[in-house]
């Protein structure tokens, strides 16, 4: 795939990704171009180690080092990536949100899933079908998908951010992130193979 068209299909993934849609048909019709060529699925192993050195030896954040270990594994370059994931981290912003690793996850997800459907419409549902099975995994995997629960700091504060550094991005959350990488390349290989536009029941209550 060729820069001009991972940019198309990385804008539209990525809005598709973090829920800032088209809001008219036209719009939407605009961007039912061909896609030229359709990302495979990166292999778990290379994707978990990627995903873990750009976390750990590269000190990047996990929303940052969910993507560039996508791109680096597919062979992709993008003068995007990795500072449009950047602001994922620590729970968005650092206040202990939604984690990186699921905000990233979904980056990805745009990525590569979308470049596997020409047409919009089904492009969007299936990319919130592969989102929302990986979202579901990683919150019954862990009980919680806030940042904060999960590395128990307030990376808000010096404090925490020095407790991060100190030991528990590298003992609590690295494992962590190796595992979602792994479990994300088998989401996506299952896409690849079996294909669905039907996005998993949410497990919210109103």
């Amino acid at each position: 795939m060729n820069r001009r068209n991972f940019m198309r299909a990385s804008t539209v993934g990525l809005a598709v990704a973090t829920g800032v849609l088209a809001t008219s048909e036209e719009t939407s019709a605009a961007k039912e171009d061909s896609v030229a060529e359709a990302f495979k699925t990166p292999d778990p192993e290379a994707l978990a180690e990627a995903v873990h050195r750009h976390f750990i030896t590269g000190k990047k954040t996990c929303g940052e080092a969910m993507l560039l270990g996508c791109i680096e594994v597919l062979d992709i370059e993008s003068s995007l990536i990795p500072d449009i994931a950047l602001g994922m981290g620590g729970g968005i912003g650092l206040q202990g949100r939604t984690c990186g690793i699921v905000t990233g996850a979904a980056m990805v997800t745009g990525v590569v899933v979308g470049s596997r459907e020409e047409e919009y419409k089904k492009r969007k549902m299936r990319v919130f079908s592969v989102c929302g099975k990986f979202l579901q995994w990683y919150e019954n995997e862990r009980g919680t998908l806030l940042c904060r629960k999960i590395s128990e700091l307030d990376l808000t504060t010096p404090e925490g951010r020095d407790k991060l550094k100190a030991g528990v991005k590298v003992n609590r959350c690295g494992p962590i992130i190796r595992t979602a990488a792994r479990m994300l390349a088998e989401i996506l290989r299952d896409d690849e193979q079996n294909p669905s536009y039907v996005p998993p029941a949410s497990t919210l209550t109103l």
